[in-house]
């Protein structure tokens, strides 16, 4: 199997797509497992791109975070949550 990491500079964050069977070598650090996150119709997440901090939407499909993404929480006023919460 190839090595990604040849590819990369250090500090370089990268994401390897899968399936497949990755054994990283002694110079690199996993920080962390990414998962789908499936939505269905009418559910959506807030999405930040970490480069440019911009944050978009994403509603009603299956979503694999980039390398360069977060999940991003709105914040919601009190008065709001509790109409939401009726």
């Amino acid at each position: 199997m190839v090595d990604d990491a040849g590819e990369h500079k250090a500090g370089d964050k990268w994401m390897i797509r899968g399936p497949r069977d990755y054994i990283p070598t002694i110079q690199v650090e996993i920080l962390e497992s990414r998962k789908s996150i499936p939505l269905d119709k009418k559910e959506g997440i807030y999405v930040k791109d970490l480069d440019t901090g911009a944050v978009r939407s994403v509603i009603g499909e299956t979503y694999l975070l980039q390398e360069n993404e977060a999940l991003w929480s709105k914040e919601v006023l009190p008065e709001i949550e509790a109409l939401l919460h009726k």
